[in-house]
């Protein structure tokens, strides 16, 4: 419970701040969102290599990470050289897998788990991606012009006509996703209405209508999803949290002081300069990201089938 009302507090102040004082600067949102993804994202996907020894360790010993580094990182730079091939195919496929994924995610926990228990594996599948991609649908019908933007500067090339189609089809494939997200949340209120969990989708619903895409998606993705995760991935490996902590903290660490060091070195002198500097961190960040989440997703939901599991994964929710 805790870390649902934390989420929601995280929502609701953000939203009041917005509202209040406007949105921030598009180079803090980019740079706020980088040093974000990298203290909590970073060790998200950091740790992957965990979940591969414990799938991969039984069958090939000590030379389990002969397959899965080689694997993994390989799946990563398709993933990134199809941003350049098929731009429009790419993100599209990454929208819906990463909105299966943030919604599979939230079902992991205990609560969620005896409601999806009643849905058939297609169902559960589909109400996962429409509730956990409501941070993607809900700017993708409320927000088109924001989004075009953003696309315009991550796809490589001349992506003004595929950033358009992008966010056509993101608009088309929205409008069936958000009513069934809406069914999907009923259902799950009807059924455990005290469930803080549950109130989790509209808030996300809201603060991606009403908050530039930048700060849903980093308040979303950072302080929701990869806390989530971060918290059912301790219980799998079962060591307390000062252990985790260890482990996850020199990774935050390097991954700031890269971009810190990043950020100083590509300081430039001239205005103009420093916004082709934004524009290609912005870029450098989300194809980043979304080859490191290809895999990083495929992993834990192969995991999740063939793995072994934790004993109360829904404790990851409560924040303990």
């Amino acid at each position: 419970m805790f870390l649902s009302v934390f989420y929601l507090a995280i929502c609701l102040a953000t939203i009041t701040a917005c509202m209040t004082l406007g949105p921030p600067d598009f180079s803090v949102m980019v740079y706020g969102a980088a040093v974000m993804v990298a203290i909590v994202g970073v060790p998200h996907g950091g740790l992957d290599h965990w979940t591969g020894r414990r799938l991969l360790e039984s069958r090939f010993e000590s030379h389990w990470w002969m397959m899965f580094f080689p694997g993994y990182l390989s799946l990563s730079a398709i993933v990134a050289l199809s941003w350049v091939l098929f731009p429009v195919a790419t993100v599209i496929g990454f929208f819906l897998v990463s909105a299966w994924h943030f919604g599979r995610e939230d079902q992991y926990s205990s609560m969620s788990q005896k409601l999806s228990s009643r849905f058939t594996t297609a169902t559960k599948h589909l109400s996962a991606i429409a509730l956990g991609g409501l941070v993607i649908w809900i700017p993708a019908i409320f927000r088109p012009d924001e989004m075009e933007l953003l696309l315009r500067i991550i796809v490589p090339g001349d992506s003004k006509t595929q950033a358009k189609q992008i966010v056509t089809i993101a608009g088309w494939i929205a409008m069936v996703m958000c009513p069934l997200g809406g069914l999907f949340f009923c259902s799950r209120l009807i059924d455990r209405g005290r469930d803080w969990n549950a109130w989790v989708a509209p808030a996300t619903a809201v603060l991606a209508a009403t908050t530039p895409i930048l700060v849903s998606f980093t308040a979303f993705f950072c302080l929701w999803h990869s806390i989530l995760g971060l918290s059912r991935l301790r219980l799998q490996e079962g060591i307390t949290g000062v252990a985790f902590l260890r482990s996850v903290l020199p990774l935050s660490v390097l991954a700031v002081c890269g971009v810190a060091i990043s950020g100083w070195w590509l300081i430039p002198s001239t205005e103009g300069s420093s916004i082709d500097t934004v524009l290609a961190s912005l870029k450098t960040l989300f194809i980043g990201l979304s080859a490191i989440a290809v895999p990083h997703l495929l992993l834990h939901e192969w995991s999740e089938f063939t793995g072994p599991r934790a004993p109360h994964q829904g404790i990851c929710c409560d924040g303990s």
